[in-house]
C-alpha cells in the first residue's frame, strides 16, 4: 500500500452534452480529415498510462459511438474545439 497515488479527475457526467472530434479513416489508415460531432457522454475512465480521460459517445439519438474518444478532443464548448483543431492543423499534429 505504500505506493498508493491519489489522482483529482475532472470529467463530464455520463448524459452530458458535449462535443467531440472524430477523425476520417480510408481503409483503417488515418486521414486529415476530421469533424466536430454534439453527443452525449455514455461513459468514462480514467487511463493511468495516458493521464488522461477516456469517453465512451453516444449521438444525441442514443446510439453508441464505435470507438472510444480521449479527452482531450471532448469539451462542451464547440468554439474550444474549433480553436485546438486549428492547433493541431497548424502544426501539423496528428489526431
Amino acid at each position: 500500500m505504500k505506493n498508493k497515488e491519489q489522482y483529482t479527475i475532472f470529467a463530464y457526467a455520463p448524459g452530458t452534452e458535449v462535443y467531440a472530434i472524430s477523425r476520417w479513416h480510408d481503409d483503417g489508415d488515418p486521414t486529415d480529415h476530421l469533424a466536430i460531432y454534439k453527443a452525449r457522454v455514455a461513459s468514462w475512465h480514467y487511463d493511468t498510462d495516458d493521464k488522461d480521460v477516456v469517453y465512451w459517445l453516444a449521438s444525441m439519438n442514443g446510439k453508441q459511438w464505435g470507438d472510444s474518444v480521449e479527452g482531450q478532443y471532448v469539451s462542451d464548448s464547440f468554439d474550444e474545439l474549433v480553436t485546438y483543431a486549428k492547433e493541431l492543423w497548424k502544426h501539423e499534429e496528428k489526431i
